[in-house]
């Protein structure tokens, strides 16, 4: 009797953390509906023997983004702006690449796989509305963990901004590449104009 407690016991946690789920209507309503966010921060990319660490800027408006990276004395630095219409990358050596597509893009000319696209929702602490996803939420119902794209995404630490919860320590990993995102500051819009 106590095996068949602790099976089904063990079975409803389970499900519970592999279950999609729905977003908290107060955390969809914040982070969701920011129209203009920006965070810098440190970005660390590890593939197999590999590795890379710079610091981050992002910045969104309406749809349009500039995300700067900055290595150390320069090295590996490049800015990657766009919407919807393309995208284009200016490298270390000012060296400009156009695309429609920024992670195929950013992997053409860098060599590096980060997920631009999906981490446009991610790093709000979202995801991407464009795609399947299987979550799991925290006891503030925040999420703690999310698959999605092929990417595992793990939150370790959230901070309050404006009274929006939103990431700032991410870790995503996808077959041998794992990145490490530490977010220093959130700037956000004033309250009002959210």
């Amino acid at each position: 009797m106590k095996f068949l407690a602790a099976f089904f016991l063990a079975l409803s946690l389970a499900g519970c953390a592999t279950a999609p789920s729905t977003v908290p209507p107060d955390l969809a309503n914040s982070a969701a509906q920011l129209n203009e966010w920006a965070f810098n921060g440190r970005v660390s990319l590890v593939r197999g023997e590999t590795g890379w660490h710079a610091g981050l800027s992002w910045h969104e408006q309406a749809g349009y983004f500039d995300l700067r990276v900055s290595g150390p004395l320069g090295q590996g630095a490049f800015e990657l702006t766009g919407d919807r219409d393309g995208v284009q990358l200016v490298d270390a050596e000012q060296r400009v690449f156009t695309a429609r597509d920024a992670d195929a893009l950013l992997t053409h000319v860098t060599g590096w796989t980060l997920p631009v696209s999906g981490m446009h929702y991610w790093v709000r602490g979202l995801a991407a509305p464009d795609g399947e996803a299987m979550v799991q939420r925290d006891e503030y119902g925040r999420l703690a963990r999310l698959n999605q794209a092929g990417w595992e995404i793990r939150y370790k630490r959230y901070q309050t901004v404006a009274g929006i919860s939103l990431p700032e320590r991410l870790w995503l990993a996808r077959d041998d590449i794992s990145v490490r995102l530490a977010i220093d500051n959130w700037q956000l819009p004033a309250a009002d104009s959210l």
